[in-house]
């Protein structure tokens, strides 16, 4: 099993807590403490030190996910401010799991949103007009692997691991049709080498994640296999 413990969480700090009798307002707050996770999740990929060639498990490890597989790095070496209180963190610690709470629904869906934030970054500072089959493919692309990378986890979540292989094959093509629009994007759109480098990071770190959680499918899937033997 791989650090981010990408299967189904229905044991230990996941176990179901039960019947929930929480109102819209409840679900509102959940949410919004799962947008702070994201947002804690950025925050720290994006101050990873550079001499860190895997910046994706550095970052898990700062976001104790797993804590029994990793090894967590020094107080010190945290955000410097956590805007998260005690309070919100024991509120957290009270949540249900939801496919919200998912590791890989925090990664994969804050860096699809700092791709798109970059690009729109981008084009709010250009000073000519952008061609736009070039920007809506680039978005169509993205829009396509953030489907499936949705759609991936929630079939891993119900246990169909096949589907979700499949799911995240189709993830890459997205992946890798946007990959291909960044240097027609650099060329037409003046785009700096550093918006560039920016979302290609991002989008191989995706692709990081799509290739492990296929990994852990498949090897949980000759378990079953194995089980039913």
């Amino acid at each position: 099993m791989s650090q981010y413990n990408f299967e189904g969480q229905s044991d230990g700090d996941w176990e179901d807590r039960g019947d929930l009798s929480w109102s819209e307002q409840d679900w509102q707050l959940f949410l919004k403490r799962r947008e702070n996770e994201i947002v804690k999740f950025l925050r720290l990929y994006d101050t990873c030190p550079a001499t860190e060639s895997q910046r994706l498990d550095w970052v898990a490890s700062h976001m104790k996910w797993d804590a029994e597989d990793w090894s967590v790095l020094e107080p010190e070496n945290f955000l410097e401010e956590d805007e998260i209180s005690e309070l919100e963190e024991d509120l957290q610690d009270q949540d249900p799991y939801t496919l919200h709470r998912h590791p890989v629904f925090v990664v994969t869906i804050g860096l699809f949103t700092q791709i798109r934030f970059l690009w729109r970054r981008h084009l709010q500072q250009l000073q000519k007009p952008v061609d736009p089959v070039i920007s809506w493919d680039l978005s169509d692309s993205l829009c396509e692997a953030e489907r499936h990378c949705l759609l991936g986890m929630q079939s891993m979540e119900m246990g169909d691991y096949l589907l979700c292989i499949i799911h995240f094959k189709r993830c890459l093509r997205g992946i890798n049709l946007a990959m291909g629009k960044i240097p027609m994007i650099g060329e037409l759109c003046d785009a700096p080498q550093a918006l560039a480098d920016g979302m290609r990071d991002r989008l191989f770190d995706i692709r990081e994640v799509a290739l492990r959680v296929m990994d852990d499918c498949r090897e949980s899937e000759r378990g079953d296999f194995l089980d039913g033997e």
